[in-house]
């Protein structure tokens, strides 16, 4: 499935197009050592030889390794995984030899990253690409026009040099509408997820155990999932003898409670990538969600769950330490997360997910905790002092191809993951029992071998190449049920232009704060809901007139981006 030069080449399932089988006899005819296999002469490595006829999910076109003949060198800032080197990283490691091309890492930590960016860039620094440090929109947006940052759609840098993630984003309106701003302009990388595994970002996990203690079903309505966390508060769920040891509703942040419940109340309606605002069915304009009617119905429902201690009370200043303490001590009966990953490893067996929306008290039967084809911005950004960026968007291209988003998720065939029987693909079993010896996570564990684990990657995310906690059977299975009752639309993260974001970073963060505070306020009974017009005469003063105009603005220019 590939052409053959004097190197290599990499991501290379030819095999849609007739003119490019035709080139493949003419090879063959021509190189008797090509094969339809991806087949590195250097170093003798090979990713895998797995994707032969298989469909082209990502990107097929070819990468020609090694890139360079000469001795070359990149330097990188990168965001990885807590505090773990990312010279210790296996396919960083392997990447070096396939590539030809030394990689000087500057690890930053993810609370150093704005100001380590900021100095960066203004200094004009030898950084050639900064990755995985997740820049969000209205700072690319500045960087950009101020110079500072590389505009890949200029002199089509971006198509020329990255072909396979250019022609990707062409082909998926919602993921080019998240990185092109409204003068055309693209300056960064995403990273997307695809598939329903990857777009349903949050789900609700079950203790089965507790489920059968108290021997009542999965929950389909929100009064029924108050009945069950009422009873597993009351009946001693976890069966130490303690009845007030259990927390029946926890997680290790509010956010994703917040996103497992907006569903049900007809929020969030055009998924995940805009918790600010949503659409207006009724009157056809976009909306504040936090002033809603359906907003307040929410609000007054978690407010009950706190009062009555069935939502942890720690919810809202929930630390690493106590999360583990509560799991590790069989304390949570129902969570809101991505996936099992955040459990030991012997405690992930004890859950089950809720796979239906569950139908709130107004009618709603929504699961809007899903992503568009995208998942978020600044995955990888080029300083505008770079004096290789051609060389640093075809060191990140092969990463837009299937075999290259297969290797940085999850390495090399028959060292750190294998082909099962049925074509799927899975961790090598001694990186399972690490984490078992160890007693250490998932991510803990898969980070020392892939980059990917703490989010921010520039490639595409999809089954089967990705094997992250997300593909685990409980949380996959659920992904795909929840998927079917997800928005009928989907909107992309927008981007504004300078003088909105000006605006917007004004309003925007006021108006979020006293949201969020209020938010905690009318949760904990600090403030009574009685008191709801006055919140709403506050946020009207905050400037939400203007808010939703410059929303209503991108909502239209996305519309007109469409086919």
């Amino acid at each position: 499935m590939t052409e053959c030069y004097n190197g290599i080449i990499w991501g290379c399932d030819m095999r849609k197009s007739v003119m490019l089988s035709t080139m493949l006899v003419v090879c063959s005819l021509l190189f008797s050592a090509c094969s339809n296999v991806c087949i590195h002469q250097n170093n003798g490595i090979t990713v895998t030889s797995s994707l032969t006829d298989k469909p082209v999910l990502v990107g097929d076109i070819p990468c020609t390794f090694p890139l360079t003949k000469e001795d070359t060198s990149l330097n990188i800032l990168i965001s990885g995984y807590d505090d773990l080197n990312p010279e210790d990283v296996y396919v960083w490691k392997q990447y070096e030899k396939m590539t030809g091309v030394k990689i000087n890492w500057t690890p930053v930590a993810s609370d150093e990253r704005k100001e380590k960016i900021y100095n960066v860039l203004i200094n004009q620094s030898d950084i050639d690409l900064i990755m995985r440090c997740k820049i969000k929109a209205g700072l690319l947006t500045q960087y950009g026009e101020s110079g500072l940052i590389l505009d890949l759609s200029k002199n089509d840098l971006l198509k020329n040099n990255a072909p396979n993630c250019y022609a990707y984003l062409q082909s998926h309106p919602d993921s080019l509408a998240s990185v092109t701003n409204p003068d055309g302009s693209i300056y960064s990388i995403p990273q997307v997820n695809a598939g329903a595994q990857l777009r349903v970002s949050r789900k609700l996990f079950v203790n089965k155990e507790w489920l059968a203690r108290v021997d009542m079903e999965l929950p389909t309505t929100t009064e029924e999932f108050y009945q069950l966390l009422k009873a597993f508060k009351e009946q001693d769920a976890n069966g130490n003898g303690d009845p007030d040891d259990e927390i029946p509703f926890c997680s290790q942040d509010f956010n994703s409670v917040q996103d497992t419940m907006f569903g049900a109340f007809g929020l969030a309606n055009r998924g995940q990538h805009n918790q600010v605002v949503d659409y207006d069915e009724t009157f056809h304009h976009v909306r504040l969600i936090a002033s809603t009617p359906e907003y307040r119905s929410y609000l007054q429902y978690l407010k009950k769950l706190y009062s009555e201690k069935l939502l942890d009370n720690n919810i809202f200043n929930m630390t690493k330490e106590q999360w583990n303490n509560n799991a590790i001590n069989d304390r949570i009966g129902v969570f809101a997360h991505t996936n099992l990953a955040n459990l030991p490893a012997d405690q992930m067996d004890n859950f089950v997910a809720i796979d239906e929306a569950l139908s709130g008290p107004d009618g709603y039967k929504l699961w809007t905790a899903v992503r568009a084809n995208f998942h978020s911005t600044g995955a990888a950004v080029i300083p505008a002092s770079c004096d290789r960026p051609d060389l640093v968007l075809k060191w990140l291209d092969y990463f837009w191809t299937d075999e290259g988003t297969l290797f940085y998720h999850m390495g090399i065939e028959n060292e750190t993951f294998i082909v099962n029987q049925d074509g799927s693909y899975d961790y090598a079993p001694e990186i399972y029992e690490q984490m078992k010896q160890n007693d250490l996570s998932f991510d803990d564990v898969v980070a020392t071998y892939s980059p990917y684990p703490g989010g921010g990657n520039p490639t595409v995310e999809i089954a089967p190449y990705f094997k992250g906690g997300e593909m685990a059977a409980v949380p996959a299975n659920a992904a795909i049920k929840l998927f079917q009752y997800g928005p009928k639309e989907y909107w992309p993260s927008f981007t504004f232009t300078s003088e909105e974001n000006e605006r917007l970073s004004i309003i925007e963060s006021d108006i979020q704060k006293y949201c969020e505070n209020s938010r905690i306020d009318f949760i904990t009974g600090k403030r009574s809901l009685s008191e709801w017009d006055a919140y709403i005469a506050q946020l009207d003063e905050l400037g939400i007139a203007e808010l939703l105009s410059i929303y209503q603005a991108a909502v239209d220019r996305y519309e007109g981006m469409k086919p």
